[in-house]
């Protein structure tokens, strides 16, 4: 069982809606490794993060919503 995990830099492994970041480059190289054959659950166990944090989607819309602006050119307020 192979689980798909992304190097977000030498020290975070993104695995699903999770970051895992390690204190090296070598923590984070063994807990991917690991996640070829394990679960994610054994994997965080056998070689523990420093901390974990929810990943936010790239397409996600931080700030509000897209056309929540109301501009002059679009018939808004002038």
């Amino acid at each position: 069982m192979t689980i798909s995990a992304d190097r977000i830099s030498d020290t975070e492994v993104k695995v699903e809606s999770t970051i895992y970041t390690f204190d090296s480059k070598d923590k984070a190289d063994a807990f991917q490794q690991c996640l070829g054959g394990d679960t994610v659950e054994t994997c965080a166990a056998d070689h523990a993060p420093l901390s974990t944090r929810a990943a936010v989607p790239s397409d996600s819309a931080i700030g509000g919503e897209p056309g929540s602006i109301i501009s002059p050119s679009m018939g808004g307020m002038p």
